[in-house]
C-alpha cells in the first residue's frame, strides 16, 4: 500500500471514529433528559401519593377514597407542569368505601397528559407491583386500605439519539403512600379498648351511657383494639350498647362554627378491618337504628340531630393502637413481653425516655421493709400526741383524724382482702410525699383518705407525689371520700374498688406545667393517675359526683367498670384499659383535655416506596 492509499485509510477510520463518538455524545444527552425526567417525576409520583394519603383521613367529613384519587390526581396535574388532561383518570371507579375485601378496579384507574400515562391505584393490595420494590412489612406498610399508589410512565423522542437508530425512550416511576398509625404526636384520644379478640370489650348494661365530647377543634374518639374473633353467640357484639334505649355510645363531633364545617367523631375497630366474619361481631347494627335525641340536654352547643344508641357508626382502623403509647412515655425499653400472650410490643426507641416504672418498682417494691430514704413509719410515728406509742392501722370513727406533716411515709400495715391493712373510719391526711402501703388500703362508710394536701387552699401548688401499694386492693366503701391530688398511683396486684355515695371522689395525676422539664422522679409521671396490670375488675361508682383527671391506665382490667345510680360521672380522664362497662344509670362523659392526656397515634402520612 502506497503512501496516499494509508492517507485515505486513515481518514476513513477518522471519520468511522468521529461518528461513533458523536453518537455516543447524542444518547449521553439524551439519557442525562432521561435521568433529569426521572427525577422530576419521581417527585411528581412522591406528592401525587401523598396528597392523596392525607384525604383518606377518617376525621375529615370530605375525605374518602374518592377524594384521596381527586386529590392525587390534581397534584400529578400541578407537579407534570401540563395545562390539562388529554384523557382523564375517572375516579369514580374506585370504592366510597375499604375493608379487607375491597379490590382495586382492573384495569386501573388511568389517564394521559401530554407524554405521561398516569395510574392511580387504590386500594393497594400486597401482591400488587407497587409493592414489589422490597417485601411487605406489616408494621411499616399497613393495610390495603391504607394506602394509594400512582405510577407515572413518560416518553420522550430522542434529539441526538436519532443519529444512531434510537428514536424514543421511556421512564416509569412508582409510589405508595401511607395514611394510618404510626410514631406522629398523636391525637387526643380518651377511650382506648385494649382487648386483642373477646366480644364486650365496649358495653353498656342498664341505662349507662357513653359520651365522648369534643374540646375546640379536638372531636370525640373511641378506639376499640379487638379484633372480635373470639365471640360467641351469647356474647356478638365488639361495641353493644345493650341496655334499654335510654342507653348510649357515642363520640361527638365538633360543631360547625361559622364557614368552618363540622368536624367528626370517630368511634374506631379494628374488626371491621379483618376478614369474614370479623366485621359483623365489630357492633352491633340494631343500636344504630333506635334514635335518642338529644345527647346531652345541658349542652346547648351540640348541633341538632338525630341521635342513636351507637353514635356515629364505626369505622375501620387497619392496625391495633395496643398499650405501646403508654408504655413508652413512662416505661420506655427495648423490650416488652407480648401483650395477652400474642400481640406484639415494638421496642421503644425515644432517647428521652426511659423505664420510670421499673425504677420505681425497683425503688418502692419488694419486701416488707422500709424503703430506701423514708422517715416517717405509720407504726412506729410518735410525732402525734393522740397516739403516743405509733399510729393504728384500723383507725376507728371515734378516733382522733391525723394531719401527717410532709415527707415520705411508710405505711406498715399488712393484709390484704380479709385482712388488716390499713382501714379508715376517721380522716387521714398526708400534706406531702410519697405514701407506700405495705398492704390494702381500705375507707370505710364516714371515713376520709386525703394524699397531698398542704392546706393552703390551692391544690395546683402542689408537687407531684406517688402512692404506691405493694400488696391488695384500693377500696372506697360508700359514703367515703378519696381525695388524691397530683398522685400517681401503683397497684403491685391489687384493683381499684370505689363504690359511690355522698363522700365523693377526687383525683388528679401528676401535673407539669406544659413545657417544664422534670425536677423531681415524681414529674416523669405527668399526666398518669393510675397504673394496675391487675386482670380483676375494677370499679368506680358515682353519684355524688367524681373529678377524675389524667391517664388511667388498666390494660388487664376486665373491665374497668364505671356505675351509678341516676348522677351523672363528669371525667377529663383517659381510660386506656381492656374492657370497659358502664352499667346501672351512670352517665359517662369524657372530653378529651389536651394538657392532661397522653397522645394516642392514630393518623400519619408516609411514603412507603
Amino acid at each position: 500500500m502506497n503512501h496516499r492509499q494509508d492517507k485515505g485509510a486513515a481518514l476513513l477510520f477518522i471519520a468511522m471514529t468521529m461518528l461513533l463518538l458523536l453518537g455516543v455524545v447524542a444518547i449521553v444527552i439524551d439519557l442525562a433528559g432521561l435521568r433529569f425526567d426521572l427525577r422530576a417525576d419521581r417527585l411528581a409520583s412522591d406528592l401525587a401519593a401523598t396528597a392523596g394519603a392525607s384525604a383518606l383521613d377518617p376525621f375529615d367529613a370530605t375525605g374518602g377514597p374518592r377524594q384521596a384519587c381527586e386529590t392525587a390526581k390534581a397534584y400529578a396535574l400541578l407537579n407534570l407542569g401540563e395545562a390539562g388532561w388529554d384523557v382523564e383518570p375517572n375516579c369514580n371507579r374506585i370504592a366510597t368505601t375499604c375493608d379487607a375485601t375491597t379490590l382495586p378496579p382492573d384495569p386501573p384507574v388511568a389517564g394521559t397528559i401530554g407524554p405521561y400515562h398516569v395510574e392511580i391505584v387504590y386500594p393497594v393490595l400486597d401482591d400488587d407491583p407497587l409493592m414489589s420494590e422490597r417485601p411487605i412489612d406489616a408494621e411499616i406498610d399497613g393495610a390495603p386500605c391504607q394506602r394509594i399508589g400512582v405510577a407515572i410512565t413518560r416518553n420522550r423522542e430522542y434529539t441526538f439519539a436519532r443519529v444512531m437508530g434510537f428514536d424514543q425512550g421511556s421512564t416509569e416511576v412508582r409510589s405508595v403512600a401511607k395514611y394510618g398509625a404510626g410514631p406522629g404526636l398523636g391525637e387526643l384520644v380518651p377511650l382506648v379498648l385494649l382487648e386483642p379478640y373477646d366480644c364486650s370489650a365496649l358495653y353498656t348494661s342498664g341505662q349507662g351511657k357513653v359520651t365522648v365530647k369534643h374540646f375546640d377543634d379536638t372531636p370525640g374518639l373511641i378506639v376499640v383494639d379487638s379484633a372480635a374473633t373470639a365471640c360467641s353467640p351469647s356474647d356478638p357484639f365488639a361495641i353493644d350498647a345493650k341496655g334499654t334505649q335510654k342507653g348510649w355510645i357515642r363520640a361527638l363531633p365538633v360543631p360547625p362554627q361559622g364557614p368552618a364545617p363540622e368536624i367528626p367523631g370517630a368511634i374506631f375497630s379494628y374488626a371491621l378491618f379483618q376478614p369474614t366474619p370479623s366485621p359483623s361481631h365489630a357492633y352491633d347494627p340494631s343500636d344504630l337504628t333506635d334514635p335518642i335525641n338529644p345527647a346531652d340536654l345541658s349542652d346547648p352547643s351540640e348541633p341538632a340531630k338525630t341521635w342513636f344508641r351507637l353514635y356515629p357508626q364505626p369505622i375501620g382502623i387497619s392496625s391495633r393502637v395496643t398499650r405501646a403509647p403508654i408504655d413508652y412515655r413512662y416505661n420506655c425499653k427495648t423490650s416488652y413481653p407480648d401483650y395477652a400472650g400474642s400481640i406484639a410490643i415494638p421496642d421503644c426507641t425515644d432517647p428521652a425516655g426511659s423505664d420510670y416504672i421499673d425504677q420505681l418498682v425497683g425503688m418502692y417494691g419488694g419486701t416488707p421493709t422500709t424503703p430506701a430514704g423514708f422517715v416517717h413509719v405509720w407504726t412506729t410515728y410518735t410525732g402525734d400526741a393522740n397516739y403516743p406509742t405509733g399510729l393504728p392501722c384500723d383507725l376507728q370513727g371515734s378516733d382522733p383524724s391525723p394531719v401527717l406533716p410532709a415527707g415520705n411515709w411508710y405505711v406498715d400495715c399488712p393484709g390484704t382482702s380479709g385482712g388488716q391493712g390499713f382501714t379508715i373510719r376517721n380522716s387521714v391526711t398526708f400534706t406531702g410525699g410519697d405514701v407506700v402501703f405495705e398492704g390494702q388500703v381500705r375507707t370505710v362508710s364516714g371515713g376520709t383518705l386525703v394524699i397531698n394536701d398542704d392546706g393552703d387552699g390551692n391544690p395546683d401548688n402542689n408537687p407531684n407525689h406517688l402512692m404506691y401499694l405493694r400488696d391488695g386492693d384500693f377500696i372506697k366503701d360508700a359514703q367515703s371520700t378519696v381525695i388524691l391530688t397530683h398522685v400517681m398511683v401503683y397497684l403491685a396486684n391489687g384493683r381499684v374498688d370505689f363504690n359511690g355515695g355522698d363522700g365523693g371522689l377526687t383525683w388528679t395525676a401528676p401535673d407539669l406545667p406544659s413545657g417544664t422539664a422534670p425536677a423531681t422522679f415524681q414529674d416523669h409521671f405527668d399526666d398518669l393517675a393510675l397504673w394496675s396490670e391487675s386482670s380483676e375488675r375494677h370499679h368506680i361508682g358515682g353519684q355524688a359526683g367524681n373529678d377524675l383527671e389524667g391517664t388511667f391506665f388498666t390494660p388487664y382490667a376486665e373491665p374497668f367498670e364505671l356505675s351509678g345510680q341516676g348522677s351523672q360521672f363528669q371525667t377529663e380522664a383517659q381510660f386506656v384499659t381492656r374492657k370497659l362497662e358502664v352499667s346501672g344509670q351512670a352517665e359517662v362523659r369524657m372530653y378529651p383535655n389536651p394538657d392532661r392526656f397522653t397522645p394516642i397515634p392514630l393518623r400519619e402520612i408516609r411514603l412507603i416506596r
